[in-house]
């Protein structure tokens, strides 16, 4: 029996797998020890193989789960944990060698903490454009600037986090949130689960001084992936509203939508001819946000729809 379960999913993962790997194998060894439990969640590219050539250097698990979904992923992997703590993890970063020896240092002396999360910084594959530097949310790169203390959940992000195990009895991650194999996801998948185990009590922490870097790829500094990740966190940020999962678990108004797309359209064919990148930058942002918006609102509905539908069968 280990001490420590490092876990992540990976869905086509091999562009950034053999860098996270190799920061793995040099990382420093926690007390107690420590395994690591990778999940194929459906790969089609070289992901299964890359991990495999990697059992003889690591202490790895491979689990396969062919049900498309980053949180299918994480479920299936707890059922192999061990230890008294879960660190999460993805499969496109580089830890620091002294992860698991901080998460396990910070673990023990915040003993009223039960979730943790630790600074996610990016690594670029050149230097950024300054447009970006200069305009994009620094969320989309999951670049992290919280201070070190007690934590809002929403602060605890992916990469970068540590679960007591005790966390999770009885409790899974919700299946209808995340990546899922296709581009126009609701972001989210942990969050979900950090609100939902704060409700019920569990405090969170935020530490500066357990890093990972976040492997940023070179289709990842274009306008068009930008844009993207926009739309996917606008869906995002109306489902965990829907799932009660906000500050104060109000549902989303749709008062203003349609003034709010009026003034993002007019701000764009301002940019168009007067502005430079980043007016046009922002002024799209902006309208690929509500169009993420528009869409969640419209999954929900279609949502809403069926379950009335299912209920009245039932009640024939």
């Amino acid at each position: 029996m280990v001490a420590i379960s490092v876990l992540f999913s990976t869905f086509n993962g091999a562009a950034t797998l053999s860098r996270m790997l190799d920061a793995l194998e040099a990382l420093d060894e926690p007390a107690g020890g420590w395994k690591l439990i990778a999940v194929d969640n459906g790969s089609t590219d070289e992901t299964a193989h890359l991990l495999r050539q990697r059992q003889t250097r690591l202490p790895l698990s491979l689990v396969s789960e062919p049900r498309r979904g980053k949180n299918f992923g994480l479920n299936t992997g707890l059922e192999s944990i061990e230890g008294d703590l879960v660190v999460l993890t993805d499969d496109d970063v580089i830890p620091r060698k002294d992860w698991l020896v901080s998460t396990r240092r910070l673990v023990e002396e915040q003993p009223d903490f039960d979730i943790f999360g630790g600074a996610i910084r990016p690594a670029w594959p050149s230097p950024p454009p300054a447009w970006i530097l200069r305009c994009a949310p620094k969320g989309h790169f999951a670049w992290t600037e919280f201070e070190e203390g007690p934590a809002d959940p929403r602060s605890i992000w992916g990469p970068n986090m540590a679960i007591r195990r005790s966390v999770f009895a009885g409790r899974r991650f919700f299946e209808g949130i995340g990546p899922n194999g296709g581009a126009r996801y609701a972001t989210g998948s942990e969050v979900e689960f950090v609100v939902r185990a704060s409700q019920a009590g569990h405090r969170c922490w935020h530490s500066e001084h357990i890093l990972v870097e976040h492997i940023i790829e070179a289709r990842q500094m274009t306008m068009r992936w930008l844009l993207q990740r926009s739309y996917n966190q606008a869906r995002g940020e109306r489902r965990l509203r829907a799932l009660g999962a906000d500050d104060a678990g109000r549902a989303w108004s749709t008062d203003g939508f349609v003034g709010r797309y009026a003034g993002a359209l007019a701000a764009l064919a301002r940019a168009i001819p007067t502005g430079g990148i980043d007016r046009r930058f922002v002024a799209l942002h902006q309208l690929s946000a509500l169009h993420g918006e528009l869409a969640e609102r419209r999954f929900q509905a279609q949502a809403r729809r069926l379950g009335a539908k299912a209920n009245d069968a039932a009640a024939v």
